[in-house]
């Protein structure tokens, strides 16, 4: 009984430090969904401006050129257009609070809401795509870039990487296609009906972002293996393979999250551009449709639910960052303890 009380006594500090480090780690995560209402707040101002003085009017795009003036303007009176612009910002920001409402589309008089769900899971799985190309390939690659650093393997993969970035989007997916789709006949052209359409515009998109990442994971890499814990591995004797994943790899891991988690918000946002060179029915499409028609609440719920996405996924690579790297774990609970201290102290005074 006294080794059992003993050891319990050594467990109780160690099994407080964990439910401190749990609250810290809830607290922040609290404030970082707090931080984020502001910033969609002024996303939405932005782009909600950007559309009240864009040139053009939705009224005749959609009603046409014989619309009379009559027409056009009872149009704009049914949905707020000739409301002031406070005015017209405050119903739209109350309405998406209140409702969860983002807008009838002008184009079609669908609900914004539905259609933007309609469309995001396409652009989401091809970024998910995007990224298990992008990582696989860029941290592969990197590793063996800094492992035969000043050699020609080293030399020929950073040639790789200045032209993958370098390279525009757009031109990649065209000669994809005329390689992979016109002359070999391996993928489709264009559409989104299968597994096989989204091969081509995934390695579109993940050769680009594989350059990015080689970079930063060779870099990365390079910085930890002059560190002396290197120098002390290879000292005992141990395997290149086990210095090379299970100390070099693991502390140069916060670099290549950051570059993960950049990739995959810009393969949100960016697929604009690969969606409409392969005629891919996503959120990119929706969206520069909806720019040319003048849908104003489709260009607008589209920019926020982008916005949106790339917050979390930066959350996302933060919360990361403290199951990878002890050190940053550690702080949520530092800090815990000195708030606790502190207000021990001023009990005490």
């Amino acid at each position: 009984q006294h080794l059992k009380g003993a050891a319990t006594s050594r467990a109780a500090p160690q099994l407080l430090l964990k439910q401190q480090k749990g609250i810290q780690m809830l607290r922040y995560l609290l404030k970082r969904l707090l931080a984020l209402i502001p910033v969609l707040l002024g996303v939405a101002f932005l782009i909600f401006t950007m559309m009240y003085f864009t040139p053009g009017d939705p009224a005749a795009m959609v009603l046409g050129d014989q619309a009379s003036e009559e027409q056009l303007n009872e149009w704009r009176a049914a949905r707020d257009l000739d409301k002031p612009f406070l005015e017209q910002f405050g119903k739209y920001i109350w309405g998406i609070v209140s409702q969860g409402d983002f807008g009838i589309s002008y184009k079609t008089g669908k609900n914004v809401t539905s259609a933007l769900l309609e469309r995001f899971p396409t652009t989401f799985v091809l970024a998910i795509a995007t990224c298990v190309i992008a990582m696989v390939l860029g941290v592969l690659l990197g590793i063996l870039a800094a492992n035969h650093q000043g050699t020609w393997i080293d030399s020929v993969l950073r040639v790789f990487g200045m032209a993958g970035v370098s390279m525009p989007i757009f031109w990649l997916g065209l000669l994809m296609i005329l390689w992979f789709a016109v002359d070999l006949k391996w993928f489709p052209v264009s559409g989104w009906y299968g597994p096989k359409y989204l091969v081509l515009p995934a390695l579109t998109m993940g050769l680009t972002f594989t350059a990015s990442l080689m970079r930063t994971t060779r870099s990365s890499m390079l910085d930890c293996i002059r560190q002396d814990y290197v120098i002390t591995a290879r000292a005992k004797g141990q395997k290149e393979r086990v210095i090379t994943y299970h100390h070099v790899f693991r502390n140069a891991l916060i670099p290549i999250i950051t570059a993960a988690g950049s990739a995959f918000g810009i393969a949100l946002c960016g697929a604009v551009i690969t969606e409409q060179v392969f005629s891919i029915p996503g959120l990119g499409n929706l969206m520069v449709n909806a720019i040319t028609t003048r849908d104003y609440p489709l260009v607008r719920g589209s920019v926020l639910l982008l916005a949106v996405s790339f917050s979390l996924v930066n959350l996302l690579v933060d919360l990361l960052y403290a199951c990878v790297d002890p050190r940053i774990k550690a702080q949520f609970a530092g800090k815990s303890l000195k708030k606790k201290k502190a207000r021990e102290e001023a009990t005490h005074e």
